[in-house]
């Protein structure tokens, strides 16, 4: 079976292991204060917790064609995406039902994902990552240090799942993401991604980014949330794996 899996919009959630790293001169600085602080900056952990189930709708251009995307998630495990491009169709729909996963792409034959593999799908379907660093105590995240980004002070922390790896960065004022590195296996081979999020607004009492920019190298995605619903008892059929 091929793994090739379609480079999809900012799916990359992993959870992690706190670090503990002191900065010399500076006030003690650890992945757990700096996550703590992210989720106090989105409203709280005890709201994010409430979190059930997830809908958001994004609209983005590619070379002048409009493309669109619907990604569902519901607790526990459960991934929903469909992405289509006005002018050629549905071009990839993911399900994964917690354990298995289906991956259709454009030009490829369906492909059914189980076992070790379905390790990306696991951290793609949390909803808010974050909110699982702290109690995880399976993988490693570690605090690089501080770094400038478009003139904003962010805290840096890279996070290690087996052989997986990503870097996040938050604001070390606002406490708020803004920007994630990653490198991904797609058509093209490994690809470096790094995805910004930016216009924070408030759904349910919870701050979401509603402008997002994913930059492939040969592809760059300027999106814009157009929905975002909470807690609306999706139906299990939508995750359904045939």
């Amino acid at each position: 079976m091929r793994k090739t899996i379609f480079p999809i919009l900012f799916l990359m959630s992993f959870v992690s292991r706190s670090q503990e790293t002191r900065l010399s001169g500076e006030k003690e600085t650890s992945p757990k204060s700096i996550i703590e602080k992210y989720l106090g900056a989105i409203g709280g952990q005890n709201v994010v917790e409430k979190i059930k189930d997830f809908s958001m709708e994004i609209e983005g251009d590619i070379q002048g064609q409009t493309l669109n995307m619907l990604m569902q998630k519901k607790i526990p495990n459960k991934l929903f995406t469909l992405v289509n491009l006005d002018g050629t169709g549905e071009i990839n729909k993911t399900i994964f039902n917690g354990t298995k996963a289906s991956v259709s792409t454009i030009g490829q034959a369906e492909q059914i994902v189980e076992g070790e593999d379905t390790k990306v799908f696991l951290t793609q379907s949390s909803i808010i990552g974050e909110i699982e660093y702290l109690a995880d105590t399976s993988y490693k995240m570690t605090f690089l240090g501080k770094e400038t980004i478009d003139s904003i002070d962010c805290n840096v922390i890279k996070i290690r799942n087996g052989a997986v790896e990503v870097v996040e960065f938050y604001d070390a004022n606002s406490g708020l993401k803004i920007r994630q590195k990653s490198e991904i296996q797609s058509q093209m081979g490994k690809t470096s991604v790094v995805i910004d999020f930016k216009d924070y607004k408030i759904v349910s009492d919870i701050k979401f980014p509603h402008l997002l920019k994913q930059d492939m190298g040969v592809i760059v995605l300027d999106l814009k949330v157009k929905t975002i619903r909470i807690n609306q008892n999706l139906d299990d059929s939508i995750f359904e794996v045939k």
